[in-house]
This record gives structure tokens, C-alpha cells and sequence, in this order.
């Protein structure tokens, strides 16, 4: 071979090589090469197997039942401090402090109006009214005609057609019922009943209260019973927030510098609590919309989660893209709400002052370089593994894509950096820490793997270009450049220009 074209392909194989040609990312020596500058590692690079698949699903979830596990049982609704408090008083007799005294008797002896009337005498078995002065088989002497049924009813001493109520059927027995307005349990803890003073109510529970008015009354009323009857309460009460636009941030990056790849991860200084602790992933902090909130009040048996969410009026949005928010004196949780209803361990009881916020993030992951289709791609489900989130994007181009430089970018948190065996990055910040998995797919045991990998919220997957695309790119370009020229000049030699 002469050494002209020796030369050529030389330069050709240096050219293409130069860092002008336009690549979509850096190539999988820039990744493992850019892991550590001066001495300190500022991303772990983790070859994926049997082993790091396995820590990963090993690694415990955020979780209602452990976070809030003293709160097992539920609560015991007590009167509090500014519930609305109703209270009805009865006695055994009329004429009592809380009773009208018993009508008079008539002069003559006579029976009342409200007297009860004797029972007449019935018509015969057939249905039909006697005839005046028919004889009386027994005694033989004519009887009288029975008056019509309605003739037998006193007029205007019919019970009225309402609804029942504990005061009409005092009424009706002969005793009245002494109704307090309605009042706020005070400052003090107190309520106020006539002839009883201030009765403790706060911390109490409706029958001890009415017990307590009771024994107060029962030396100055005749034989008392009280009904004491919370009307509203907000301190057993639970705040249901109903939120249905949670965003996500995004950051524009530099395509060429793999630390700006790690850095369009979510911000490790706003990673949730619950991450940094090593309670496995959970949503990307949101900006939160105004959001439509209710009261619901507890009853006295307890509800749970779903009970109270139900009565609010449930989630709106899709289940995968909801998440449960529960915030019990200072601590605060977050788990998907498909979580909540497939575990019936996490739905826990609600307490008195729980804050419940159902908040819509809408999940998704990035796929950048060689793959059929870069897009930010939304979860269709909860769970998305490795194998679907490649199919969704197409998979790898087969005529740029290095099946060896597959890798996936993600904050992990501390904990689970070091169960990988991996030193903590020094740009680790807020307990979490950058990590890139790379997966060599010309291994056929990596596509099971791939199968059982865990996909989450903002990750990063970033497929690096073969060696051979760069030449590729050069010739084309080189094409571009040459094309003209040589058709010119086959032209011209043709047409003997």
C-alpha cells in the first residue's frame, strides 16, 4: 500500500477523534474517566449485578405503620376545648325545675281533654253497624248504634305528622325536655348548665360529663337525666388538603460534561427527609398549587386513612401519580396512595390534628444520547423497571448506540451508597449522593437484570455512542464537504469541460 493513502487513513482515523465532531454526550471513558478529578470522587460508578439489584430491593420503603407505629390503636374522642357542646335535661315527674306542673283537674270531675278515652263498643263481626233497638241476645234489651271510627277520636288531639324527635316523645310520656343552647366549651374547660354551675366537660367523654350534670341535679330536680351531645369539634377533627398539581424542576444542561448530567437530577439539598434516611425513594419535592382542603370530623370508633380520604371526596387524579401526605405532630410522611390501598398495614388510624394532603406528581424519567427517542417520558404505572423504561424510549440506535455504555444517574442516599460498597461522593449534600449504575447490555444476563432494576422519579438514562459513530459522523460530514466537488469533477471530465 502507498504511503499517500497510509497517511490518508491515519489522518482520517485522527480527525475523527477530534472533539469537534458533534456527539450527543460523553462517550463511556468521558463517565468512568470524569468520576474523580484531584483526588476526590465526585460520582460513584456501579457496574450492575445480581448484587446491587438485590441491595436495592432490599432497601426499606417509607412507611405510615413504622413511621407511625405508637399510634396503633384509635384514638379516644374526647370533649375538647371550643367544641360546640348540646345539652337536654329531662325529669322523671311534671313540676321539676325543668318541667311545667300537671294540668288541673275539671271542676266536675270530668275527664281532661288529654284524658285518655274508654274503649267503646265494637261493631259486630261482620262489619256492619247494629240497627237501633235491635234486641242484645245476652240481655234482650235494644242496643245503641256505635258512632262512625272517626266519630271516636277526639278532634284536634291528633299527633302531628313530623319527625321524631327526643323532646316530642318526652312529651308525649307526659314529660317535657329542657333544651341548654348550644354553647363553646370554654377557656377554663367548662360549661355552663342552670342550677348545676360549671361542669368540667374538656377532656372528658360525653357520658362522664352527663353523669356529672346528673349528679349535680339530683338534689334539686326530680329523678334528672342528662344528654350531652358534641355538635362540632375541630380538635378531633382531621384537615384533608386536596392538591392536584404538584411540578417538578428542570434545569437546562451541558450535553458534553457528564457532571452536569448527574446535576439535572433533583436537587440533593431538597431530597425528602425520608430519602436521606434511607427509606427508599419518594416523590421529588413539588411546588405546591393552592390547594381544596376540608374538616372532617372522627367519630368515636376510629377511621382510617382511606375512611377520612373517602369522606373529603378522594383523589381526583390517576392513583399512580397521587401520593398521601400525612403530617402527625411535627413528623410528616409520604407514601404512594396505591400503596395505601394494596397494604392494609398502612392504613393506619387517624388521629385528632392529623394534616392529610393528597398531592399529584406526575412521575417521569429522562433518556438522553444513542437511544431511538430522547424525550422526558411519563410513569404509565408505579413501578417501572429498566427493560420497560429502554422500550419506551425505542431502545438503543443500532447504528450509533455502545450497548456497553448504558448508565443511569441518580442520587441515592448515604445509606445505600455505602450497602453498594461505595465511597460517599464529595458533592454529597443533604444525605444523598450522586451514583451512576452502567449496565453492559451485550451481556445477555443483563437483560434480566434490567427486568428487575427499579426505575424512579427524575432519573437520568444516558446511552454513550460507539467508537464507530464518530468515524460515521466524519465520513458524512467529509461528504458533505466532498460531494459537490467530486460529482463537479466527474462531471466536467465527462462532458470534457
Amino acid at each position: 500500500m502507498k504511503p499517500k493513502v497510509l497517511l490518508f487513513y491515519w489522518v482520517v482515523l485522527a480527525v475523527a477523534g477530534c472533539s469537534w465532531i458533534p456527539r450527543a454526550g460523553p462517550s463511556t471513558s468521558d463517565v468512568l474517566e470524569q468520576g474523580q478529578a484531584g483526588g476526590e470522587i465526585l460520582f460513584d460508578v456501579v457496574q450492575v449485578d445480581d448484587r446491587v439489584v438485590d441491595t436495592l430491593l432490599a432497601q426499606p420503603k417509607e412507611s405510615f405503620a413504622l413511621r407511625f407505629r405508637e399510634n396503633a390503636q384509635p384514638p379516644e374522642v374526647k370533649i375538647a376545648i371550643g367544641d360546640t357542646i348540646s345539652v337536654v335535661i329531662w325529669e322523671s315527674a311534671a313540676g321539676g325545675l325543668f318541667s311545667e306542673a300537671p294540668p288541673a283537674l275539671a271542676p266536675t270531675g270530668g275527664r281532661t281533654a288529654t284524658e285518655p278515652l274508654a274503649p267503646e263498643s265494637r261493631p259486630p263481626a261482620g262489619g256492619q253497624p247494629s240497627e237501633v233497638g235491635a234486641p242484645n241476645p245476652l240481655t234482650g234489651r235494644p242496643t245503641e248504634t256505635a258512632p262512625p271510627p272517626e266519630e271516636q277520636r277526639p278532634r284536634g288531639t291528633g299527633l302531628p305528622q313530623q319527625p321524631f324527635s327526643m323532646e316530642a316523645a318526652a312529651a308525649a310520656g307526659g314529660r317535657r325536655a329542657a333544651t341548654i343552647p348550644d354553647q363553646q366549651v370554654g377557656a377554663d374547660g367548662a360549661i355552663s348548665v342552670p342550677y348545676a354551675g360549671q361542669v368540667p366537660a374538656a377532656g372528658r367523654f360525653p357520658a362522664e360529663v352527663q353523669q356529672a350534670i346528673e349528679a349535680r341535679l339530683a338534689e334539686k330536680a326530680l329523678g334528672p337525666q342528662a344528654l350531652v351531645i358534641v355538635k362540632k369539634s375541630a380538635a378531633n377533627a382531621v384537615t384533608v388538603l386536596l392538591n392536584e398539581s404538584g411540578q417538578g424542576s428542570s434545569e437546562v444542561f451541558d450535553e458534553n460534561s457528564i457532571e452536569n448530567l448527574v446535576r439535572t437530577l433533583p436537587n440533593p439539598v431538597e431530597a425528602p427527609a425520608a430519602v436521606a434516611a434511607g427509606a427508599g425513594p419518594s416523590p421529588n419535592p413539588i411546588q405546591t398549587a393552592q390547594a381544596a382542603g376540608t374538616r372532617v370530623p372522627l367519630s368515636p370508633g376510629g377511621d382510617r386513612l382511606l375512611q377520612v380520604i373517602a369522606a373529603a371526596g378522594g383523589a381526583k387524579s390517576p392513583i399512580h401519580q397521587t401520593f398521601v401526605r400525612l403530617s402527625r405532630d411535627g413528623v410528616t410522611a409520604t407514601i404512594p396512595l396505591e400503596q395505601l390501598v394494596a397494604d392494609p398495614a398502612e392504613d393506619i388510624y387517624a388521629q385528632p390534628g392529623d394534616v392529610i394532603t393528597l398531592v399529584r406528581v406526575p412521575q417521569t424519567f429522562s433518556v438522553f444520547g444513542a437511544a431511538g427517542r430522547n424525550a422526558e417520558i411519563a410513569f404509565d404505572a408505579r413501578n417501572i423497571n429498566l427493560g420497560e423504561a429502554l422500550a419506551k424510549s425505542q431502545g438503543l440506535r443500532d447504528d450509533l448506540a455502545k450497548p456497553e455504555g448504558v448508565f443511569l444517574f441518580r442520587y441515592e442516599p448515604n445509606s445505600v451508597v455505602r450497602a453498594l460498597d461505595q465511597p460517599v461522593s464529595a458533592e454529597a449534600r443533604g444525605g444523598v449522593s450522586p451514583v451512576v449504575y452502567r449496565f453492559d447490555l451485550r451481556d445477555g444476563k443483563t437483560y434480566s437484570l434490567a427486568q428487575e432494576f427499579p426505575v424512579y422519579d427524575k432519573d437520568v438514562i444516558f446511552v454513550a455512542d460507539a467508537p464507530a459513530a464518530q468515524i460515521y459522523k466524519f465520513f458524512t460530514a467529509l461528504n458533505q464537504v466532498t460531494g459537490p466537488i467530486v460529482t463537479g469533477l466527474v462531471t466536467c471530465r465527462y462532458v470534457k469541460c
